[in-house]
């Protein structure tokens, strides 16, 4: 398969999957030891762990929006950069903050290895301060 196959794979994946709430076919992209690295929160490790974070974010969020803004790929990895937009209006096991009902906006990065043409690991650097501050749980600095 080739890189461009894969970040296609990439962007189908992340529509069905925090679009759609269609979890069931992500093992098609992602490996079954698939190790989902997320600072601050712990590792997702397995394919069934990362459903199941999915699914926790999808119940504190409506409207949930995605953009890919550019990919770059080079060997057996693909880096990304990524816009997701959502309503707070449920609450989350991942991070359980009573709902908000404000329109969020998270940024970051995301580095993915393939091995066998799946996604074996990610690795995301995300703007999660920005987004607490967002919902009001940080304060805003300076």
């Amino acid at each position: 398969m080739s890189l461009e196959e894969l970040k296609a794979k990439i962007r189908w994946a992340g529509e069905e999957a925090w679009l759609k709430g269609n979890l069931d076919d992500l093992g098609e992209v992602y490996a079954a030891d698939y190790v989902w690295h997320r600072p601050p929160f712990p590792d997702a490790k397995g394919l069934e762990a990362v459903k199941e974070s999915i699914a926790g974010t999808r119940s504190g969020y409506s409207d949930i929006q995605i953009a890919y803004e550019e990919m770059i790929s080079e060997g057996n990895s693909i880096a990304y950069r990524y816009t997701w937009r959502a309503k707070h209006t449920g609450q989350s096991p991942t991070l359980p903050i009573p709902p908000t009902g404000k329109e969020v906006t998270l940024q970051g990065c995301v580095v993915v290895h393939i091995a066998n043409g799946k996604i074996v690991e990610e690795f995301e650097y995300s703007d999660y301060l920005g987004f607490l501050q967002q919902l009001g749980v940080v304060p805003s600095l300076g």
